[in-house]
């Protein structure tokens, strides 16, 4: 009986997830992108966040110098536009906390904002030249170099300066194009399909759903990678079932924001393919531990 009871929430839980287009009888493969030939084969990847928000400025052309220079695979980062429709390389929707400056990104030109001293929070390397990246400027700064590319606004129009930027540097196989935004995940998806990107929030839930009823495989990915916390609120997420049924699927998965070497090494040990972490210095030990 409870046998049976499992199988009809399962099936009433499968055919509710497949409101999101996601599931299906016959599941679809997972969409091959060449950005994911670029990693490393035959161990976990290091992603350095921010560059490695721990150890320098965030998100500034010194910090992706430092992590590159360290071992990281992947340089991450995250994009606003200025107020002359520039994307530069910043968090916050304010430069309050990384800078010396204070209001939203939005309102300065990036002369105006490229202005501030963008390591603050970094006294030694105060007053040393350290500024707020656009873009482009860090494409061209480090050409062949795999990138995940966080549009932080809901704008199309982001989405699509940032695509150009792509296309223009010849990075269509180098860049995953992110957002916290389903809509703007679409919107690249449907504006250059060949551009990867990861699953919305709202695509992983069916993925979550059929590892917990061991129904994985009738997932559809309608993207290449899976970026993920280890809990969303008080529901864990990155569990050795969940992580199965997303390699099952062929999907990447990295984690995120790793920062502690044991959580590191228990992600790895779960069969993660990347760690999205502030400390790329002790991810990059924790993968060679591992060879």
């Amino acid at each position: 009986m409870k046998r049976v009871l499992l199988t009809l929430v399962g099936a009433l839980v499968l055919v509710g997830a497949g409101a999101y287009g996601a599931l299906a009888l016959t599941a679809r493969p997972v969409p091959y992108f060449r950005f994911f030939d670029a990693l490393p084969q035959d161990r976990a990847v290091v992603i350095a966040h921010r560059g490695g928000a721990d150890l320098w400025p965030e998100n500034t052309l010194e910090a992706f110098t430092g992590a590159m220079a360290l071992g990281a695979d992947v340089l991450e980062m995250d994009v606003f536009f200025s107020a002359d429709g520039i994307p530069v390389v910043i968090h916050d929707e304010t430069i309050d906390r990384t800078t010396s400056g204070s209001g939203a990104v939005g309102s300065y030109t990036v002369e105006q904002l490229q202005a501030f001293d963008a390591a603050v929070e970094h006294p030694d390397l105060r007053g040393s030249g350290i500024y707020i990246p656009t873009l482009e400027e860090v494409f061209a700064a480090f050409p062949g170099v795999p990138m995940i590319v966080d549009a932080k606004e809901p704008d199309p129009a982001l989405a699509q300066a940032m695509i150009d930027l792509v296309v223009q540097y010849e990075r269509v196989d180098l860049t995953i194009l992110a957002s916290f935004h389903h809509d703007i995940l679409v919107y690249i998806r449907q504006t250059d399909p060949r551009i990867a990107t990861h699953l919305s929030e709202r695509e992983i839930v069916p993925l979550l759903i059929g590892s917990w009823l061991f129904s994985g495989h009738l997932f559809s990915p309608p993207a290449p990678a899976l970026l993920v916390p280890p809990r969303s609120g008080i529901l864990p997420v990155t569990t050795r079932r969940f992580i199965t049924a997303a390699r099952g699927r062929g999907l990447f998965i990295g984690a995120w924001t790793i920062n502690e070497p044991e959580q590191m090494a228990a992600l790895l040990d779960r069969g993660v393919h990347g760690l999205v972490t502030d400390r790329p210095d002790l991810a990059v030990s924790q993968v060679q531990d591992r060879r």
